[in-house]
């Protein structure tokens, strides 16, 4: 990653190929990481790329809180993501093509994280998924706590089961992924758990992590080290997408 200078007002704007971003936030930005596109077979005329790009990805702390926004190369349209107070951010786009993830969280995961959050505003006309994310090295996995998604649900690979978290019923699926990992190399597994039913929004509610981690475990996922953000993600990818969302987060 190639580290510029720091923020030297509240907005800058950065254009990626014809994508335009604005990010509201005084924050160092990073840039230059690359991460393999994941492939997804078309669904409800929506369609995501199935070959590896460059990506260019941008991070900084806030308010205490680490944020990030990455995107993929060659994408086009809109996406406005603005830092609001403590752990608030929100995010907006309009006629995006390619695939972005956005959030806010923490410098490193944690097994025991209990996180309290709020969706207050929640609209994805295209497919990615809204909750808590991170990632492990030795073994590689790229984690979910899926609170809800958009227009195409999450829900693909070897399904494991269902379990209780937090007074709400969870599906976790798992699948291998050929693409590159977070530090270049071949190959890596997601593990994820998906709320039966989507959350509701204007209402304040708990991720437990401790659960998940230990359910993964429990079937033979164990994740591995965790000294690497982890945020609370807003994602889209498809073609023509829209949307908007709000979202605090908190310790609890």
């Amino acid at each position: 990653m190639k580290k510029q200078n720091p923020l030297t007002s509240a907005t800058r704007k950065v254009a990626f190929g014809a994508a335009a971003i604005v990010v509201l936030a005084g924050a160092t930005i990073l840039t230059g990481c690359k991460k393999e596109e994941k492939t997804q077979p078309d669904v409800a005329g929506i369609e995501r790329p199935s070959k590896a790009v460059t990506e260019t990805y941008q991070s900084g702390t806030h308010n205490g809180f680490f944020w990030s926004l990455w995107q993929s190369d060659g994408a086009t349209g809109t996406v406005n993501y603005a830092n609001g107070p403590g752990g608030n951010y929100s995010v907006n786009w309009n006629g995006f093509n390619g695939n972005f993830t956005c959030g806010k969280g923490y410098s490193a995961g944690s097994p025991s994280y209990k996180i309290g959050y709020n969706l207050g505003t929640y609209s994805n006309s295209g497919g990615g998924t809204f909750g808590w994310y991170g990632w492990s090295r030795n073994p590689y996995y790229e984690y979910y706590v899926n609170e809800t998604w958009g227009a195409v649900s999450p829900h693909t690979g070897t399904y494991l089961g269902t379990f209780e978290s937090d007074g709400a019923g969870y599906n976790v699926w798992t699948r291998w992924m050929t693409g590159k990992n977070i530090d270049g190399g071949d190959g890596f597994r997601q593990i994820y758990s998906s709320r039966v039913n989507k959350v509701s929004t204007g209402q304040n509610h708990v991720i437990t992590f401790a659960n998940h981690y230990n359910k993964w475990s429990s079937l033979g996922y164990t994740l591995g080290q965790l000294n690497i953000p982890a945020i609370m993600v807003s994602e889209t990818w498809g073609s023509n997408t829209n949307g908007n969302i709000n979202c605090t987060i908190w310790m609890q």
